[in-house]
Parts: structure tokens; sequence; C-alpha cells
């Protein structure tokens, strides 16, 4: 195994230098940078938890002009090499192709086509940004640019004064990224699994739920053509601007953004017949998993649900207050209710950010995000529940001499629909630049809370980490 571990090394080395022999004398490139990271978790409660890791990362995008002005293809890639201690100790590497796409601009309108990223609505990270699916391998250790998983689409974006309008067709559905059931970031690991098995990957009752009777990745691109035409994705975007107000609007339909789960009659029958809590009906135990599973049969299944967005956003700066606000409406989406029985919700979801700048550098920026499940019952809306998610955070950058420091501070807290605080995440950051091409970053994340909870579900996943990224 080591010696394997060591041979994949020694080619993806290989490939690295001549990579960046090749890329390094060429004057056109747009973005190309290293990354090094070293990540120590704050505790290790269970077997699978990884305690240690390194990444190393290599970045690049360019964008060529086919002509003058009109064509251009767009490309962006990464090379990462990571090593895991603590839970299934391991070396691994991927080579990956980000963004690839083709464009055109004639006029005033703009055509592209191609694996891309598209960003929609005001507020950053907001509920009306559905054209790309997240990634969550890496939770929230993730660069900004990383968290989406490209889609393949193609956009036509239009150009009037102030106004635009842009339309995007996704001809089929791209699967979220999710990590393994073993990872730290694995949707379905709970405690339970960690502690009964102990990490072990060869007992056979966990690979039979490791190999595919509970699968985080919803499904690959569909295969045939039938498949093709039930699961595409289409909307548009209109943006418009008065002086110091922005509006944009948004309409789209497309497969879910987050898988939904579809859970077995046999485990819907547990949580019905018990008279625990929800919390405490989630602490299942081991038994009650692997006994299905030894059956063939799967207690979960993931599947991708259509659903309709309409919604819309707004921005406006007064006296240095800059205001943004974006809402969304999620129509005809099946969710599971307390009983895990899946039932037809829909879903409201908005967020507000406040900016201002206090002093030349100093920016503090309170948030507030929101989701309610909305139900309905003779002819009326219920609100079934709902979560609540208020942050603050605190951004100062300073210069002495030719370096750049920068400090950043972010709390944010997980209110569920009874108004007692339930979860809690944290990241402080201390940044340093020397040079413009080498920037030095120390962060540390915190979790915490209910078991179950948003934020408290990865409690063991607090962190320390430093990132070293050098820019050519």
């Amino acid at each position: 195994m080591k010696n394997s571990h060591l041979k994949n090394l020694f080619h993806s080395l290989i490939f690295i230098f001549s990579f960046f022999f090749f890329l390094i004398p060429c004057s056109f490139a747009d973005g190309l940078y290293s990354l090094t990271r070293f990540y120590r978790d704050f505790k290790k409660e269970d077997s699978f938890e990884d305690i240690f890791e390194i990444k190393q990362r290599f970045f690049i995008e360019q964008r060529y002009n086919i002509t003058e002005e009109s064509f251009f293809f767009n490309f962006s890639g990464k090379i990462d090499l990571d090593y895991f201690q603590g839970g299934f100790n391991r070396f691994s590497y991927s080579v990956y192709l980000y963004e690839f796409y083709f464009g055109m601009s004639f006029g005033n309108f703009n055509l592209s086509a191609g694996r891309k990223i598209v960003t929609w609505g005001i507020v950053d990270g907001s509920p009306l940004d559905v054209v790309n699916r997240p990634d969550f391998s890496e939770g929230l250790f993730n660069e900004p640019r990383f968290l989406k998983t490209p889609s393949i689409v193609t956009q036509l974006i239009g150009f009037s004064g102030s106004s635009s309008i842009d339309f995007v067709y996704e001809p089929f559905f791209t699967p979220p990224n999710f990590a393994d059931i073993g990872g730290d970031w694995a949707i379905l690991n709970w405690s339970s699994l960690n502690s009964s098995f102990e990490g072990d990957r060869s007992n056979p009752q966990l690979k039979n739920i490791l190999n595919g009777l509970v699968s985080p990745i919803v499904r690959s691109y569909p295969k045939e053509i039938t498949e093709m035409l039930l699961s595409f994705g289409a909307g548009f975007q209109f943006k418009t601007s008065f002086e110091n107000l922005n509006f944009a609007f948004v309409s789209y339909t497309a497969s879910s953004i987050f898988p939904i789960p579809f859970f077995e009659q046999t485990f819907i029958d547990y949580f019905e017949r018990s008279p625990q809590t929800f919390s405490e009906k989630f602490n299942i135990s081991a038994l009650e998993i692997v006994e299905p599973a030894s059956r063939g049969e799967p207690f979960i299944r993931l599947e991708p649900r259509r659903y309709y967005l309409l919604g819309g956003g707004w921005s406006y700066d007064i006296d240095g207050y800059l205001l943004k606000n974006d809402l969304a409406f999620y129509l005809l989406n099946d969710l599971p209710d307390e009983n895990l029985k899946v039932r037809e919700f829909n879903i409201m979801s908005w967020a507000v950010d406040l900016e201002r700048e206090i002093i030349p550098n100093f920016f503090v920026i309170p948030s507030f995000r929101g989701i309610l499940k909305l139900s309905p019952a003779n002819d009326i809306i219920v609100v079934e529940n709902g979560v609540f998610l208020p942050s603050f955070s605190a951004r100062y950058e300073f210069f002495i001499g030719n370096s750049s420091i920068s400090l950043l501070g972010n709390l944010v807290l997980d209110v569920p629909f009874d108004l007692d605080i339930r979860s809690y995440f944290s990241v402080v950051s201390f940044g340093w630049k020397p040079v413009d091409t080498i920037e030095l970053s120390i962060l540390s994340y915190i979790f915490g809370g209910d078991q179950i909870s948003l934020f408290g579900f990865f409690e063991n996943n607090s962190a320390l980490s430093l990132w070293i990224r050098l820019y050519f």
C-alpha cells in the first residue's frame, strides 16, 4: 500500500512539474496559483474522523480571445494532492477540469455554452442562486469559488442601458458532490455508525452501506434521452438599476438543489411508533440501520425532485449603508415531516445583509438568513416550521509598509422555529500579505450545539488551519 502511494505521488509530481513548466512562460495566463493548507481538528471523538490533513492545490484560469472581440473560450482547472491522517490514513490526488465554455459577443448580446458557473441574486449566498448545485465535499473549508459544482449550461445575456436579462438552459441535471459516508463532511455520518464499527471499512455490514445502500451521491448524468428531457433546468434573471437602487427578478425550474431523503417504510415505522422526541428518535442504533441492510434493503434513498422557483431582490445604498435583500419561493417541494413521511411543502427562503464601513477599510455586516416550510391546509397556508440564521461579521484591513494585514470575525446562529438557539458556527481569521504574490492565513473554525442541529451535526469538525497561497 505504501509503495502504491509513493508511486501515485511520484506520478502526480511529474505531472505537476510538467504542467507548470509548460504554463509559466506563457504571459496569457489570467490566474495561476498554488495553495498549501494544513488542517488540524481540535478533537477527535470517533474513528471515522480525520485529525490532520495536508492539501496541495494548483489552479489555473485562462481566457482566450479567438478573434479580437467576438469569439472566446474560458477554461479553469485544478490539481489536488491530499494526505489525511486519523480516520482512514490515505493519500489521494485528482486532476479536475472546473470550467470550460465557449462564447461570443454580438451587439448587446453575449452567448456562451459549456461547463460553467452562473451566479444569480444580489446577496452573497443568495437563495436565488440556484443554477449550480453546491459542493460540500470539503464542508465549509473549501474556497468560495469551489463551493459550487459547474453545470453544463447554455447562457444568453442581453443588455440595454442599465438593465440586463439572463436566460439559462441546463440540458440535464448536474449532481451535487458530497463526501462518502465515512468522510468528515458526509451528510449521513451518524455517530452511531462511527462508534459501532470503529472505522473498520472491512466490516461486511458496514461495507454494504458504504457500497451503495446509502449513497450521498444522488445520480450520475442521465444516460437515456427520456431522462435528459425530464431532468432539465431552465429560467431567467432580469436586473435593472436606478441610481443607488438595484432590482433583480428570477424564475427557474430544475431538479432540487439538495437531494431529498425518502426513508424506507421500516425506518418510518420505527419513528412513528417511538414516543420520544425527534432528537431522541434520531439517535438510532447501528442494529436498526444494519438490519434492513443485511436483507439488501436500503433504509434511506436519495432522489432529486423538480421544483419551481420565483423570487427577487433589491439593494439600496443610502448614506454609506448598503442594504441587500433576496427572497425566494420554492414551489412543490417534497420534504419529510417530523415522522419522516414525505409530504409536499412550499418553501420561503430569504437573505438580508446590511453593510457599513465604520472607518476606512473596517466593515461590519449584520446579516439574516431564514427558511420557512409552508403547507396548504384547508385552503390556507400553514407555517410548519423554519430555521433562522442571524449572523454578524467584521472585517478590517490595514497596511504596514508594503504589507497588508486583514482580520475577519464571523458568528452565525442556528435558531429553530421555537426561538431557542440550537447551534452556532464561528470563524476567526488572520491574513498577512507581505507582497502581492504571497498570502498567509490562519483560520479557526468552531462548531457547536445540539447533535441534530445544522452546525452541531459537525461539532467534531472544529479545527485550526494554515493556508499558504502563492500567485504566479
